[in-house]
């Protein structure tokens, strides 16, 4: 096959149809060839230009349905980081191209070095054929194989523009294989690649009941061949082992889509649970949890691959193996191409089945790590897609791999926690940090001019800190040094600190045997400092590249003292409004604001210091963190407040985005109350030290918290009576008390009316602030949408309104709203 001349990172554009059949395990099925070519070293595209009505994602005929179809395929892309590289043609309506524009789109298939038209479910329109690189990859073998046979010339028109064949039929060919051959068109075997890592391994997790996920009766597909029938529908097999949970004693589950009730009855009084397969499908990562909470997959094939022997294997059992969880499926032949008895059984009778299950039980640990590492030499996008693009001509260099964009970690890692106080990751999230390998680098820092050293202090959370530390040292360049305080830690991160100070010469880590606090710990980093620009940095934040040259770009003017970067949390203008949930959608928005807030800066009165810079002669002009804070808070305004003093200029800098969890270690704190007690007495100590109270921090505008500031109003007009006394949840602004006629106060507030500068330790003390309010005359309380979440955190409380108020509102945008019963006048 002919292909263009070598470049160092060639183009794939994978032709697909997720919105043809938007479910999760279609999603899954495409974004590992994506993530894979992409892992290779390829530059990766998506494209549908199917023609085919995105029916599934309509609720009604009038529904857009190609802007639906950019919708969905759009919020897939921008997770996993490919969000400038995919296009929905819609042929099957108005031909309007989303995404990419149509030149582009041109431009790509003249540049591609394949084009793979997955499933076979694109026509080759003359765009496509024009190219010369256009690649045919079936997943389900059977139909097309037999029409070939005989002779259907649409078939034979449909694949003569293709230069390769490519097809899950792995048993072609192969004397026990009843696909006829034919000489015009050679298929090549591949199967389904797994992008390993996106499943956490579960192995040594126990479970109880074995699933699958699927169809139960498609009555359509079915296929007649030398006089004999074959069917597609999987519930013709399925009815053959309805005795396995009896003849077992196991729990098993099946996910089914295409069952009616009767069935369902059915299977339910043969001892099988069953469960909406949509359900499950909904989401890309509620069915990646379903498969791996289960103790292994029982599935069937359909009876064309079973009679037929192709050899085919499934998508979905591929990634049951890859969570580390056995599979017995029905045998299709695939033992040719796959080793079966450890990890992965097939059965050919309801006897083997039952066999195959014993076999599991006998030693479920050992076939649960076998199943993974099946996935990892057989399944991964390395052994899958490398000797595809090898068959196709794709060479893909040492060099075209070195040059992908960094990413330390899996783009579609989430980087939203699943709850707060204290701050919790995904598991799914602790696990990449804990699979990274530790970095290594023999070659120390220079610490020559314009150089940096990084302090970051660390009290326990030792994934929060693998996360900032391994993308610190990813991203950085340049000049660098990394000082790593660590506070008296009692998981394991005193052990990392240690292995990764030996493997990396950039690193050196303090490890103090009780917690100094924050002020002290910076202290001890900076005074071992010997870059010539000082950065604080706390460990449950995360770095893109460049951001660290970026940073002290704003320190060459002499009249700026300290320069912080923007985030997503932080509670002053720093924090900016962003919509990123991954990884790799935040890698996307820190390019962008990069290029599109090149040296702009915004003047502020503290710049925190969960990121902070400043000149080696600033520090040594303005002394160290002031140790009375004790273990922390308001060490930065303190020292905000020493360089407004000294007439140094304070900057946010608009270029340079850092993610910020968030209250890794104070989070902990709160329920307890000691959170709250520590920043009550840092207050003090502040005001006592500069003579002034301290002020609640301001904001920048933000459009969306303006909306529902403004539906806030608009929820407490409908609902609450003019000159009414309303509570509101906030944080101190003064925006959310312009309620129209209404006299509105801060919820919590201290003695002089104002916001108390923290949140309530815990229920109990919300509820006891909230009583005391009533009864000096508070008639309701509101809770904004952004605070919704006290709901939830606060659940005592929430209790406490729903048993002994009224609640008046609730509404879809957030807005709660509950009159206090028995309110002074």
């Amino acid at each position: 096959m002919s292909a263009p001349a070598p470049r160092s990172r060639p183009k794939i554009v994978l032709l697909g149809m997720m919105t043809k059949m938007p479910v999760a395990g279609v999603v899954w099925q495409n974004l590992h060839y994506l993530l894979g070519f992409e892992r290779l070293g390829c530059e990766a595209y998506y494209v549908e230009t199917h023609a085919r009505t995105p029916s599934m994602l309509m609720t009604s005929e009038r529904d857009d349905g190609s802007a639906l179809a950019a919708e969905f395929i759009s919020a897939i892309m921008r997770r996993f980081g490919l969000s400038d590289r995919w296009a929905f043609r819609a042929l099957h309506d108005d031909g309007r191209c989303f995404g990419m524009s149509e030149l582009q789109l041109d431009r790509l298939y003249g540049e591609a070095d394949l084009l793979v038209n997955l499933h076979g479910g694109t026509q080759p329109l003359p765009e496509l054929a024009a190219s010369g690189r256009l690649v045919y990859l079936e997943t389900d073998p059977v139909q097309l194989q037999l029409e070939l046979c005989h002779g259907v010339q649409e078939t034979l028109d449909f694949l003569e523009p293709h230069c390769a064949f490519f097809t899950f039929a792995e048993n072609w060919g192969k004397p026990d294989c009843g696909l006829p051959v034919q000489e015009r068109f050679t298929f090549l075997p591949t199967r389904q690649p797994v992008v390993i890592d996106l499943w956490p391994d579960r192995s040594p997790e126990p479970a109880d009941v074995f699933t699958t996920i699927g169809n139960w009766r498609q009555d359509w597909r079915d296929v007649t061949f030398e006089g004999e029938r074959y069917t597609w529908s999987k519930h013709h097999e399925f009815l053959k082992h309805l005795d396995l949970p009896e003849r077992t004693g196991r729990r098993f589950e099946l996910a089914l889509s295409s069952c009616d009730p009767a069935e369902r009855e059915m299977l339910a009084a043969r001892g099988w649970r069953v469960r909406d397969g949509l359900e499950v499908s909904g989401g890309i990562d509620r069915y990646r949890e379903y498969i791996g909470a289960s103790r292994g997959e029982f599935t069937v094939s359909k009876d064309q691959n079973v009679r037929l022997r192709t050899g085919w294997f499934s998508d979905r059992s591929a990634t049951y193996l890859a969570s580390g969880r056995p599979v017995v499926t029905q045998d299709t032949g695939f033992g040719c191409a796959l080793p079966t008895g450890s990890g992965l059984f097939s059965f050919d009778s309801p006897d083997a089945a039952v066999q195959a299950v014993a076999q599991i039980d006998c030693d479920y640990a050992a076939q649960s790590r076998a199943a993974r590492e099946l996935a990892v030499e057989h399944f991964s996008h390395e052994a899958v897609l490398g000797p595809l693009l090898e068959q196709c001509g794709v060479s893909v260099t040492g060099a075209a791999r070195a040059r992908r964009p960094a990413s330390v970690f899996p783009a579609e890692m989430v980087l939203e926690p699943v709850s707060r106080r204290p701050t919790t990751l995904p598991r799914a999230t602790v696990e990449a940090a804990h699979r990274h390998p530790v970095p290594s680098c023999s070659r120390p820092p220079a610490l020559g001019r314009d150089s940096a050293s990084v302090v970051v202090v660390t009290h326990g959370g030792l994934a929060f800190t693998r996360l900032c530390l391994e993308t610190l040292l990813a991203n950085s360049g340049g000049d660098f040094e990394l000082i790593v305080v660590d506070n008296g830690s009692a998981d394991a991160t005193p052990a990392y600190l240690t292995r990764l100070a030996q493997a990396d010469a950039r690193v050196r880590a303090l490890l103090n045997g009780r917690n100094m606090g924050f002020a002290a710990a910076c202290n001890q980093g900076l005074c071992l400092a010997g870059g010539d620009h000082l950065v604080l940095l706390n460990n449950d934040t995360m770095v893109a590249p460049g951001w660290l040259a970026r940073l002290v770009a704003h320190l060459r003017n002499p009249e700026v003292g300290l320069v912080g970067p923007v985030t997503n949390r932080i509670g002053n203008e720093a924090e900016i409004a962003t919509d990123y949930r991954t990884w790799g959608e935040f890698l996307t928005l820190a390019r962008r604001r990069a290029r599109a807030h090149a040296g702009e800066w915004l003047q502020v009165r503290t710049p925190a210091m969960f990121c902070l810079a400043l000149r080696r002669e600033t520090y040594l002009s303005l002394g160290p963190l002031d140790e009375r804070y004790e273990v922390g808070l308001l060490e930065d305004d303190d020292y905000a407040e020493r360089a407004r003093q000294a007439g140094y200029q304070q900057r946010c800098v608009e270029d340079v985005l850092v993610h910020h969890f968030g209250e890794a270690s104070f989070g902990r704190l709160v329920a307890g109350g000691e959170y709250s007690r520590i920043l009550r007495a840092n207050q003090r100590r502040f005001a006592e030290k500069w003579h002034k109270e301290w002020e609640p921090y301001g904001r920048r505008p933000n459009p969306r918290y303006e909306r529902e500031a403004e539906h806030l109003r608009e929820a407490v007009k409908a609902a609450v009576p003019s000159g009414s006394t309303v509570l509101v949840i906030s944080r101190g602004d003064e925006s959310l008390l312009r309620l129209n006629g209404r006299h509105a106060l801060h919820f919590p507030q201290a003695r002089d009316g104002c916001w108390a500068g923290h949140h309530p330790a815990d229920s109990e003390e919300a509820i006891g602030h909230l009583e005391t309010l009533r009864e000096d005359g508070a008639e309701y309380l509101a809770v904004p949408s952004t605070y919704r979440w006290w709901l939830d955190h606060y659940d005592g409380l929430r209790r406490h309104l729903e048993s002994r108020h009224e609640p008046v509102l609730s509404d879809e945008q957030g807005v709660a709203i509950y009159r206090l019963q028995g309110a002074a006048r």
